[in-house]
């Protein structure tokens, strides 16, 4: 917003005769100003602005100083109440003020001689001229008008450190002139926009008054009068010209009463609030400061915080090791791993970058997919700040394995899974979260093994397409929960093995179109066969199509190199350097348990979706599917049938060949897009079990082995080109 106002309290030239009768005061009286020892500003803020989105906005304390302030207020004064409740207010939530503000102090008083400038209050050696005292403006005096950014929260801890009680804790001798002190504030704001012309309109202000009594006239002997004295005159001028609201916090006898309220409703913020104890101060004092992020600062913030979306394989052969003939047991399978790597203890919302952590600059959601008849594709968890419990919940297959149908998660097959949503029972999140699993059918040629999850590609991806289409319909509504614009990036993270029963068209078309409307795909090749020549032209095509040719995809043979490549691909985005909003690794209050997601209670004895139904697809979106759904195993010898199976390709191959994968025993061109699996894939897929039976049916080198090889030497390969940033 532009504050351009006209100006009050006189002229800007006595505006700064009293800031120099002040300046001289305070560092005659208080010294100069020094930062608390130890103290330093949070990590992640920055002092440099160029690359924000939006300028931090302008947030002055305007504190009552007079001496009824000095009264008792539980075992200490409302003076010395207010100065920790500020103090707490700077420090909380990591600094959230600091960061995301320019912040000033503003105390008052009364004025002795109003046609005076520069008058003093006998026996007040704090400072206060005019009835004023500007202890820490918001920007600096030096010709480039410096904001004070990062070091204002230890300014202003400071100069009230160093500040007396008013006249030194004498019950009377200072009044209460509020409007003086709003008119001083808006002054000061039109002289930061003069100041700050660069602004224009990108730098919002807010106001926070705290007050213990009555406002008076100027010369504080008149009590809620004269009329044109009412401070809420210029909280209306404020709000209603320039948007600026007033917070008014009414501490002791002030609470409840008409002025206070008075004042904040002119303010645009409804009702002071009160506050008759010092912890009712500083819960006061954070509930402004809530409304100042959900009113100002997330409104101008959220648009510019990345969507990303996971798109994670949902085949069988993620279920899988040794080769494909062998159900993984806990934390061994390439289902587990990924987890682990997107949700774990050091996930891809804790990958630390310039700003901060990944899970406080962004919004990131979830889907999966994996056959087509019924279609598994899902969306697992929305776009959202904090998901990472969302994600670990969604994917463990505890929350999925319902009696009778799974009693252990990791037994051999067949396992019936039940999906159900965390939104709806324990840990009752506030978004629908939807577990998922691959399917875990039994297959007699390979009993030990999942299968039934194919790997449609194509489905996760026109899911992605249209999730994001019906998304930003809505984030672009007025007074959405998390707004977003047009400059707002949107990005997927692909993480497959490589090869999918879909044709190369229908993945080739979703990929494009997205890429056409500035969403990049990036492509992870996970899994021990990525490294076959099928795989990495699969996978080729992929990162190509859905970077406009600009990326190469990342091969992650480990937990180590998935891991890598997501930090190699989040360390590429542009952050803002302003917005980081969401504090998501603060827990519960000191002493108060992390309530943990509990498993779902056992109450389906069917694979079932959230809703209650069991398999199919709405509008394209999956609504779920039985695990032991009657698919259409095959029951000839020789080679292998694949229709209803997992024809990826992962830990595919037969014995001897030492990439992985079997020799493609047909050849051809690429078939017509046919919504089948091309000729070309036939012999060279997998069942959903993660591996392809020749006529001996012989398996060869496992993903547990792969994965022993490239934790123990592999490093991260990358075969992404040099791109551009995004």
């Amino acid at each position: 917003m532009t504050l351009h106002r006209r100006g009050r309290i006189g002229s800007v030239k006595q505006i700064g005769l009293q800031l120099g009768i002040l300046a001289g005061l305070v560092a005659a009286t208080l010294g100069p100003h020094t930062r608390e020892s130890g103290a330093a500003p949070p990590q992640n803020c920055s002092n440099a602005e160029s690359m924000c989105s939006f300028r931090r906005p302008m947030f002055l304390i305007v504190l009552d100083y007079s001496t009824s302030m000095n009264k008792a207020f539980a075992e200490e004064t409302r003076w010395a109440a207010a100065v920790a409740a500020i103090k707490t207010m700077i420090d909380a939530d990591n600094g959230f003020l600091v960061t995301n503000f320019m912040l000033g102090l503003l105390r008052f008083g009364h004025d002795p001689e109003p046609q005076s400038p520069g008058t003093l209050i006998v026996g007040d050696p704090s400072g206060l001229v005019d009835g004023q005292a500007l202890d820490v403006a918001l920007y600096g005096e030096d010709p480039d008008h410096t904001w004070n950014a990062c070091d204002a929260g230890d300014l202003i801890k400071a100069a009230l450190d160093g500040l007396p009680p008013p006249k030194n804790g004498q019950p009377t001798g200072i009044g209460t002139w509020t409007k003086g002190a709003l008119d001083f504030a808006s002054a000061h704001l039109d002289q930061a926009a003069a100041d700050h012309p660069e602004d224009q309109s990108m730098r919002r202000a807010a106001l926070l008054v705290l007050t213990d009594g009555e406002w008076t006239n100027a010369t504080g002997t008149m009590p809620l009068t004269p009329a044109s004295e009412n401070p809420a005159i210029t909280a209306a001028e404020l709000w209603t010209g320039a948007q600026v609201p007033t917070h008014v916090v009414a501490i002791g006898e002030a609470a409840g009463k008409q002025f206070a309220d008075e004042l904040a409703a002119a303010g645009g913020t409804g009702a002071a609030l009160d506050a008759m104890n010092p912890q009712a101060l500083i819960d006061a004092l954070e509930q402004v400061v809530q409304s100042l992020e959900d009113e100002i600062v997330k409104p101008s913030c959220v648009p510019s915080m990345p969507r990303i979306m996971v798109l994670l394989d949902a085949s069988s052969s993620m279920l899988n090791i040794m080769g494909g003939m062998l159900h993984a047991g806990p934390g061994q399978g390439g289902w587990d791993i990924a987890r682990e790597v997107i949700a774990g203890s050091d996930s891809l919302f804790d990958l630390p970058v310039p700003m901060g952590e990944v899970q406080d600059l962004t919004h990131i959601g979830l889907a999966v997919f994996g056959h087509n008849q019924p279609a598994e594709e899902e969306l697992s968890v929305q776009y959202a700040p904090c998901n990472k419990d969302n994600f670990a919940w969604a994917l463990d297959p505890v929350n999925s394995c319902i009696a009778p149908g799974c009693t252990d998660p990791y037994a051999k097959p067949p396992i019936t899974w039940t999906f159900q949503d965390g939104s709806q029972i324990p840990p009752f999140f506030e978004a629908p979260t939807r577990s998922h699993m691959p399917r875990c059918d039994f297959w007699a040629p390979n009993p030990l093994a999942c299968v039934g999850s194919g790997t449609y590609t194509h489905l996760g991806l026109n899911l992605v397409r249209s999730n994001i289409t019906a998304y930003k319909a809505e984030c672009a509504k007025p007074n959405a929960a998390y707004p977003c614009d047009e400059a707002t990036l949107f990005l997927n993270i692909l993480i497959t093995d490589g090869q999918y029963n879909s044709t190369d068209t229908q993945v080739v078309d979703p990929l494009k179109a997205m890429y056409a409307d500035g969403v990049t795909t990036y492509v992870i090749g996970f899994g021990d066969a990525v490294d076959s020549q099928m795989a990495i032209a699969k996978l080729d095509l992929l990162a190509h199509a859905g970077s406009g040719d600009t990326l190469e995809y990342f091969d992650a043979n480990s937990q180590a190199q998935l891991e890598a490549a997501l930090a190699d691909i989040l360390g590429s985005i542009m952050f803002d350097p302003c917005c980081d909003l969401d504090s998501c690794d603060l827990g519960p209050p000191p002493g108060e348990p992390e309530p943990d997601p509990l498993p779902p209670e056992p109450d389906a004895t069917t694979s079932t979706t959230s809703d209650g139904t069991t398999g199919g697809t709405t509008g394209g979106t999956s609504t779920g599917t039985t695990a032991g759904a009657t698919t259409d195993v095959p029951t000839t010898t020789g080679e292998a049938s694949t229709d209803g199976m997992d024809t990826s390709g992962s830990s595919t191959g037969t014995s001897g060949d030492s990439t992985g994968l079997s020799t493609p025993t047909t050849t051809g061109p690429e078939p017509e897009d046919t919504g089948t699996t091309g000729a070309t894939m036939v012999s060279d897929t997998d069942d959903g079990c993660g591996c392809t039976l020749s006529g001996t049916g012989a398996p060869i080198r496992g993903l547990l082995g792969v994965l022993l090889t490239f934790v123990l030497g592999g490093g991260i390969r990358s075969r992404r080109r040099a791109g551009t940033r995004v």
